[in-house]
């Protein structure tokens, strides 16, 4: 098959089709000279070149013709690095030089895209005019470059329609990706990069190259910490290490807690033994800080940190709004040897380096509002990952009545805060009053308190949202209704725009009136207001007492009002009053929603007369337990499918005791209190710590084995995890089944496959490209002994990288750039734009734009292929169509002058006729005849007048004429147009070829006779 052939504008596709067009010309020539022989010359020709035509139309349509445009226009891609390796000042400069360069554009069709590099690549500008910024930019994490990513992208965006060039601006030092690789992609879509390299170089400077601390080490064990710093010339400072955030004193006898060192030019390692003192992580930095600032010009990279895991005994956090409650449930742990912390919710951990701390986290009658998002994130990390234990108890503000329904917690327990659809709960109803919000960024917070209003609240529960419109005075924007999804509330929510209300009572008698007619067990009201409408009425607050609606009132920047009116409604009502004054307390109220909101929650708290509840399953930490002690309460909640175990039920089935394993980590719920709430019978029961300490125990993380060694490898944005694993004799333990995970500082978790390499070594890879601490935990479980016992443990560490590789980078990789612009034909550019050319062709393949164009070239064969049958068939003068046409376009008038023309010759070539019979047959022969008849000269001419003009007369008429005086003649334009008008009204026949015929022989007769009478 041959290549696409071009002839013109035109390209085709398959063009050996083309082959066929002499043969079957050839071919077409031979045949007409018979087929066409009957024709006359100019038709003959005429049809043979219409033909020809054809044929070449339709083998041209065969071998698929396109048509071609090329472009002319150039689209330059900008690639700017933004990255935190390239100094502030030359990110500047390069953006001034794109400006600069782009007043030399060479055509006005050229155009420009802009996109950014650092981490990911971002389109700051689809391919426009020159000159044109854009509005804003967004450049994501400037910790790293990818110039391979934003390469693609900018091929990605290149216009089709003209040709690209890539312009790179950069330092080169690419942190990740292989712009080389990229480079090759752009050879092969004929894209040329031009570079234009960020050239710098720092002469002296500092470097934290890495902290070195062991990953795991046992409470009271000296260690060596080993600080690795690279200086690029001889400097001296200051060099301090924290722990836990806590300066250590690393030189007792200076009133300095760090120590001075002196570095030589290379790299430098400093040993500072120490002794962990607490188990736990343990958290440690190093921080050197020069003597003369001109040694070091990047401070980010003067920091380097590590995490140690100090192994001991079993350690526990209880959390508890009230540590009373929690009294009876720590003395069991004591008496078991577990180390038990007991804190207020609001003082739980900030980090999940603090939470690894611990193996188990106990929550008794826990809300959720005093967590943030981060923290209840980290707390299911901790068990899904870092796989600690979770213990959950019950009471009036735990589970779903406590607002952990929906929370990121929530997906670590092993049942569903939300009511069985089977169970008929008495449901909540809340209602919220959203009144002017005349504060610090007032609409704002009045959106969030209402969306962190309906948090707590289930799916079953009503609620409903009110504000005030000057054109519709007190409107629901959300009618109460069951909340389901919550995706309507939200978006009525998100349409509030505060009205400035006059008065409480419109309000009040709204809202009652609905509360009334709905089907909830807890009705609830929260207004929030300035204050400054007028009360209510004392008849509508006491219809609010009387159906046992309470109404909670924030007062929030209250002015030009009597703050004492929502006072006494709330206490009125039964409801709570809080005042907010100050942007501290604005931070506080949405927890201050959160929490009115969960008044409605009571209805997912069950009460009622003792029963035991049923063990429907046995399990590990139910050993020995056969039968418990009445209950009076428990909080309602759902089984859940899967993997969860339910091992207690109440009411209807309810779940009460559950337990299931979660990711790494293990997680048990017991929906009643572990105080005298509801299970006062408990705390005397003889089975009481047995219970506890065997669910506690069977939830914790198992202890770390001081015979699992952990060390770490850095690899750039790779760490290799190397794992030894040795027994009690010091024999390499091997075929142990590994299942790990890490969590990253942005809290993503990625899993770890360790791999056996040797005798008692496992190795794995993990990404570390973002700076921070990855937590890593890993379980495992190893073949059974002699005995039929199987060795479990886990152990935990940590992989820090304390600042991003871009502050590694000491000068620019111009190599890279020009091996780049080399590779793909480009250029390196100067640092003047007026002579940068951006927008030159050299080097370029224009791009064409081609439409196919087949069908058109098929359907002007077949219309000319119905030309050739008329001229051959119907047999068309082309002349005279041509003569035909052009006297249709003439007036009317044109063709009645024409026709009276012709009469008047008609009538003097009559004249003439006779004045010559006169002259040569004297007068007598051209006068009457001796019996006064016409004679018979006239009457022939006026006969031959008729017919000249071919007008035909009947015999009679004729008859008539040849008596009539010769003068008469001058008549025969009357007679004619007689005649002719007598023809167009009578209709005209289609003579036959007989008629036709006949009437070719009389005429040939009538001229015999008058030649005979001559």
């Amino acid at each position: 098959m041959l290549a696409s052939t071009q002839i013109g504008p035109v390209q085709f596709e398959q063009p050996i089709w083309l082959v066929l067009v002499p043969v079957a010309w050839a071919m077409a020539v031979w045949m007409a000279r018979s087929s066409l022989s009957g024709l006359g010359t100019t038709t003959r020709r005429v049809a043979l070149v219409v033909r020809l035509v054809v044929i070449a139309l339709l083998v041209g349509a065969v071998a698929r013709p396109q048509w071609r445009k090329e472009s002319k226009t150039v689209s330059v891609i900008v690639i700017q690095d933004q990255s935190e390796s390239i100094p502030v000042e030359m990110r500047q400069l390069s953006e001034q030089y794109i400006q600069d360069a782009s007043r030399f554009v060479k055509d006005p069709g050229d155009t420009i895209g802009r996109l950014t590099v650092a981490r990911e690549s971002y389109v700051q500008a689809l391919p426009g005019r020159p000159g044109d910024r854009p509005d804003s930019q967004n450049i994501g994490a400037t910790d790293g470059t990818n110039l391979a990513e934003g390469t693609t992208l900018g091929m990605a965006i290149a216009r089709q329609d003209s040709a690209t060039r890539l312009v790179i601006i950069s330092d080169f030092n690419q942190t990740n990706g292989d712009v080389v690789g990229a480079a090759n992609a752009a050879i092969a879509a004929h894209i040329p990069i031009d570079v234009l390299p960020i050239r710098y170089k720092y002469a002296r400077e500092v470097i934290v190259e890495r902290l070195v601390s062991p990953a795991t080490a046992r409470m009271g064990e000296n260690v060596n910490l080993r600080v690795l710093i690279n200086s690029t010339k001889p400097a001296s400072g200051r060099l301090d290490i924290t722990m836990n955030g806590q300066p250590m004193d690393l030189d007792p006898d200076s009133p300095e807690m760090g120590i001075h060192v002196e570095l030589k030019e290379g790299s430098n390692a400093i040993a500072v033994p120490i002794t962990l003192p607490r188990p736990g992580p343990q958290s440690f930095e190093a921080i050197f800080t020069p003597d003369d600032e001109a040694m070091d010009k990047i401070k980010e990279n003067n920091r380097s940190r590590s995490v140690t895991f100090v192994t001991s005994e079993g350690r526990v956090l209880v959390l508890t709004p009230n540590p009373d409650e929690a009294t009876a449930l720590v003395k069991v742990m004591t008496e078991s040897r577990l180390a038990a912390d007991v804190r207020d919710p609001d003082s739980a951990p900030k980090s999940l380096i603090e939470l690894s701390a611990y193996d188990l986290i106990v929550m008794m009658n826990t809300p959720a509002y005093p967590f943030t998002q981060q923290q209840q994130e980290d707390l299911r990390a901790y068990v899904h990952d870092i796989g600690g234990g979770l213990v959950m108890t019950g009471g009036p503000d735990a589970f779903g009545a406590g607002g952990w329904i929906g929370s990121p917690t929530a997906d670590a327990l092993p049942i569903k805060l939300d009511p069985p659809e089977k169970r008929q709960m008495p449901r909540g109803c809340l209602a919220m009053i959203m009144h002017s919000c005349e504060m610090p960024q007032g609409n704002f917070w009045g959106k969030e308190v209402c969306l962190e209003a309906i948090e707590p609240l289930s799916r079953l529960d009503l609620a409903g949202v009110m504000e005030f419109s000057w054109r519709g005075g007190e409107t629901w924007i959300h009618p109460i209704s069951e909340l389901g999804n919550k995706a309507a509330i939200r978006r009525a929510i998100n349409s509030l725009s505060f009205g400035d209300a006059p008065s409480f009572e419109g309000f009040l008698l709204k809202a009652i009136a609905a509360l009334e007619k709905a089907e909830a067990g807890q009705k609830h009201v929260i207004i929030v207001s300035d204050g400054d409408p007028s009360p209510p009425s004392r008849t509508t607050l006491q219809r609010y007492i009387d159906a046992k609606i309470s109404i909670s009132c924030v007062c929030v920047f209250p002015h030009g009002g009597d703050p004492a009116v929502m006072q006494n409604m709330a206490s009125a009502t039964g409801g709570k009053y809080h005042r907010i004054t100050d942007d501290a307390g604005m931070a506080e109220l949405p927890k201050i929603i959160f929490k009115e909101a969960q008044t409605v929650k009571r209805a997912l708290i069950w009460e009622g007369t003792g029963f035991s509840p049923h063990i429907v399953g046995g399990t590990e930490a139910m050993r020995g337990i056969n039968g418990v002690p009445p209950i009076t309460g428990y909080v309602v909640a759902a089984e859940r499918e899967g993997l969860s175990q339910v091992v207690m039920t109440g009411q209807e089935n309810d779940p009460i005791l559950a337990q299931w394993q979660y990711g790494l980590g293990k997680a048990v719920t017991y929906t009643s209190d572990a105080s005298k709430r509801w299970t006062e019978a408990w705390v005397g029961w003889g089975q009481f710590r047995a219970f506890w300490e065997q669910h506690i125990r069977w939830a914790m993380r198992p202890s770390g084995s001081a015979e699992i060694r952990v060390t770490t490898e850095d690899q750039g944005e790779k760490t290799r995890i190397v794992v030894e694993a040795l027994d009690a004799k010091g024999e390499r333990l091997s075929f142990l089944r590994w299942r790990g995970a890490a969590v990253g500082p942005d809290g993503k978790s990625q899993p770890i496959t360790l791999r056996q390499f040797g005798p008692g070594q496992y190795e794995a890879e993990l990404d570390t490209a973002r700076s921070g601490a990855y937590m890593m935990n890993f379980r495992y479980d190893g073949p059974p002994d002699d005995k039929g016992e199987s060795k479990s443990g886990s152990v935990q560490a940590a992989v820090t990288r304390p600042f991003a590789d871009e502050f590694r980078a000491l000068q620019d990789n111009a190599a890279l750039a020009t091996q780049v612009a080399k590779l793909t034909g480009g250029r390196v550019l100067s640092d003047d734009p007026r002579i940068a050319d951006l927008w030159t062709r050299d080097g370029l393949k224009m791009p064409v734009a081609t439409r196919p164009i087949w069908l058109a070239v098929a359907i002007a064969a077949i219309g000319l292929f119905l030309m050739d049958v008329a001229v051959r068939r119907v047999r068309i003068d082309l002349f005279a169509m041509a003569a035909s046409a052009r006297r249709g376009f003439r007036k009317g008038t044109m063709v009645a002058g024409q026709q009276m023309g012709s009469l008047r010759e008609a009538r003097e070539r009559a004249r003439e006729s006779m004045a010559a019979r006169s002259s040569r047959k004297g007068e007598g022969a051209d006068g009457e005849g001796a019996d006064g008849t016409a004679g018979p000269a006239p009457i022939t001419a006026v006969d031959k007048a008729v017919r000249s003009v071919k007008f035909e007369a009947s015999e009679s008429e004729l008859a008539a004429a040849r008596k009539r005086p010769s003068a008469a003649v001058v008549d025969v334009a009357d007679l004619a147009g007689e005649a002719s008008r007598r023809e167009e009204k009578a209709p005209k026949p289609v003579p036959t070829a007989e008629e036709g015929m006949s009437r070719l022989l009389k005429a040939k007769k009538r001229a015999q006779d008058e030649m005979t009478q001559d």
